[in-house]
């Protein structure tokens, strides 16, 4: 629409020009002075047709940025929606996550206490990590999934480790074995004592000289000190069952 005017407009400045040549020509102006006036009217049309040139151009670069802005705009509320899904999605999922670490203390309360001090420090982590604004919640949710799948893994290995354990009263140094999660049975360091945990009465109990051979040959293979060999463990089914 523009575009059309401007043309219109040109035709009649030059139209224009035209009738004001003819009756400076028909006056009694002298040639000096026509040419003179001739050469004014030229640089005045040359001046409207750059101006009219950059204004249709200057208009082009504006539409083309007015439809940047448009676009903008409407990514911004692309953007928004997208917040606004994303912050039901965690009104969602952080209570599930939430749920998912109070049930991983509670299997770790009632599983067989290896590696104790390891298991809490991992619960532990998880709980501030929820409560940090720094970590994305799908970060949140990996490290929930990863702790899951350690403690799914326990049970499947068999492990020596080294722990302190209150015997008499007395906190000692002794070499632990795990096997799954059906034994958990220790050594102290100096071999002198020996112990199991009874999963039905959720307590340590003293190991019987053949339960020592047997974890001590066990921590060998364990420990890669020794080729796999059988070995046998105290396991003992719950009453209920």
């Amino acid at each position: 629409m523009f575009a059309q005017e401007t043309v219109e407009d040109k035709n009649i400045v030059e139209d224009t020009i035209k009738i004001s040549t003819t009756s400076i020509e028909k006056s009694g102006l002298t040639q000096e002075q026509i040419v003179k006036l001739d050469e004014q009217t030229r640089v005045l049309l040359a001046d409207y047709q750059s101006t009219s040139k950059e204004y249709d151009s200057l208009k082009l670069y504006n539409d083309q940025v007015q439809k940047i802005i448009n676009s903008q705009i409407e990514e911004i509320e692309n953007i928004l929606i997208k917040i606004d899904e994303l912050d039901q999605t965690n009104q969602r999922i952080v209570p599930f996550m939430l749920r998912m670490i109070d049930g991983l203390e509670n299997f770790i309360q009632l599983d067989i206490p290896f590696l104790m001090d390891e298991r809490t420090d991992r619960l532990n982590n998880l709980k501030v990590t929820m409560d940090r604004g720094d970590v994305s919640t799908s970060e949140k949710f990996r490290l929930i999934v990863e702790a899951y799948k350690t403690e799914l893994e326990y049970g499947r290995t068999i492990e020596a480790y080294r722990d302190n354990i209150i015997i008499d009263n007395v906190e000692t140094s002794a070499d632990f074995l795990r096997v799954g999660r059906i034994a958990l049975t220790y050594l102290t360091v100096d071999g002198s004592k020996g112990g199991y945990w009874d999963t039905n009465s959720q307590t340590w109990e003293k190991a019987s000289s053949s339960i020592k051979r047997s974890t001590e040959d066990a921590l060998k293979v364990a420990s890669k000190q020794a080729p796999p060999a059988l070995i046998k463990i105290p396991v003992y089914r719950n009453d209920d069952e």
